[in-house]
């Protein structure tokens, strides 16, 4: 044997699905960042940012003011959209599979559970932007330590959650400066509250508390939680409610303005915070879902958002005033049997009111353009696009909330115990329901208002 073939080396082969050899390799040559050591701290990222969604989603029915509401909507899809730009990387990288049933790790949850129960707006405001604050300090510590060309798929994705940096850091100012100028009370509060949110954030943050099983939480102030999820949501008095002893829904209330008009639609539009708002009793209540379901739900609530913004803006552009409407009050869902309630009023969004409300919504398309209002038909296409894929979501995500129900078989049942569910409530007899249930356009009838498209 030669001395050539003496040196030479037997061939390894890798199986690129085992990361034993890599975390067996720390690199010891000055800074550098491994691809294992990216996916960790992409992930770190990944549940701060799902954490933020359900912080500020959790506090949607929290907030008095309407226009807050959506705010705090906004930045929870945004959250989630962040969270889906870190995981097409990470899962990239060696060592960033997630599992299907992965979940906050047991520290980031309790702390998050802790700074959800602030005391006021003031103090959840202050609590969120020094998160989110951090949050984004982490990431430029990212952009600036990863190598430029090795990492650039993570930078990119880095850049377009920058992007929200601006609008996410600066929510809070207008809620917590100037917010106690006149009330020594409130300023000790928020000075209390402030202090114990920063422990919170470096325990959140600090690497070493890692893995640890004995976290030295600092002591919950002595002050009564607002939020997350209150039994009853916070209502904003520009929105006067309807007397539910008097009519079904606000819909059907006939002094509201629009009520014998095709305008109506616009209303129905406008009201669509109520089921915005029960939509994050169901973002934040039910967990351990896949992650995909918490984006779908994001993104559901945003778009009745907007769906309300768009209905409230075209009305106020017709001379109206929100106070001259009673509005559908907002479902806090916490009533003893969660299990059920969370799977019926989703069933029943989805599989019920969004479709039923495509016949209208069809017909207000052209009635509004031949009484020359372009603008208020665009809404109605939009509206039709947005709850064609709530509808989706709904065939996709109402079987796994009933699934631990015990008659749950098919998406096709959950979709007729939806529908019987809705006009059982509406005060129907068996026999009706039976009768309209095979029947889309018939049921609809029994299940909606129908409107006088001829008159504007």
């Amino acid at each position: 044997m030669t001395e050539q073939a003496d040196n030479r080396k037997e061939t390894v082969i890798v199986d690129v699905n085992d990361f034993e050899f890599l975390e067996n390799e720390q690199d010891e040559k000055g800074g550098l960042i491994r691809p294992v050591d990216t996916a960790k701290m992409l992930k770190a990222c990944y549940w701060i940012e799902f954490e933020l969604s359900r912080l500020t989603m959790g506090w949607v029915s929290a907030a008095a003011d309407w226009d807050v509401k959506g705010e705090l909507v906004r930045m929870a899809y945004l959250h989630t959209e962040h969270m889906k730009r870190l995981r097409d990387r990470f899962e990239e990288l060696p060592g960033g599979a997630m599992k299907d049933k992965a979940w906050t790790p047991a520290k980031l949850s309790e702390a998050f559970g802790r700074l959800a129960m602030a005391p006021s707006l003031v103090e959840f405001a202050a609590a969120y932007r020094l998160v989110v604050t951090r949050l984004y300090e982490q990431y430029s510590w990212m952009h600036d330590a990863l190598d430029p060309i090795l990492e650039a798929p993570t930078l990119d994705q880095l850049r377009l959650i920058d992007i929200d940096r601006e609008q996410l850091v600066a929510w809070a100012l207008p809620h917590i400066r100037f917010a106690y100028a006149d009330a020594p009370q409130g300023q000790r509060q928020a000075q209390v509250w402030r202090s114990y949110a920063a422990r919170l954030s470096r325990i959140v943050f600090d690497a070493e508390q890692e893995g640890k099983t004995a976290i030295d939480w600092p002591d919950h102030p002595e002050l009564a939680a607002a939020g997350p999820v209150p039994d009853q949501p916070a209502a904003d008095p520009r929105y006067p409610h309807v007397d539910l002893t008097k009519f079904k829904s606000a819909m059907f209330d006939p002094k509201s303005p629009t009520h014998d008009s095709v305008k109506h639609m616009v209303f129905i539009n406008a009201s669509e915070m109520s089921a915005a708002e029960s939509l994050t009793y169901l973002y934040y209540g039910v967990q351990r879902m896949p992650m995909s379901f918490y984006h779908d739900i994001a993104r559901h609530t945003w778009d009745e958002v907007r769906h309300s913004q768009m209905g409230v803006r075209r009305l106020k552009q017709m001379g109206y005033r929100t106070e001259d409407f009673s509005w559908h009050p907002s479902s806090g869902l916490t009533p003893d049997k969660l299990e059920q309630t969370f799977p019926e009023f989703y069933s029943s969004l989805t599989m019920v009111m969004e479709p039923c409300s495509f016949i209208k919504k069809r017909k207000s398309i052209d009635a509004f353009k031949q009484h020359g209002d372009p603008l208020s038909s665009l809404q109605s296409e939009y509206d039709i696009a947005d709850e064609r894929l709530h509808v989706g979501f709904g065939k996709k995500w109402g079987a796994k909330l009933f699934e631990h129900i015990d008659d749950f078989v098919t998406a096709a049942v959950v979709t007729e115990k939806a529908k019987r569910m809705h006009l059982e409530k509406m005060g129907y007899t068996a026999g009706e329901i039976n009768s309209v249930l095979d029947s889309f356009p018939e049921f609809c009838g029994f299940a909606t208002m129908d409107l006088k498209y001829s008159n504007y």
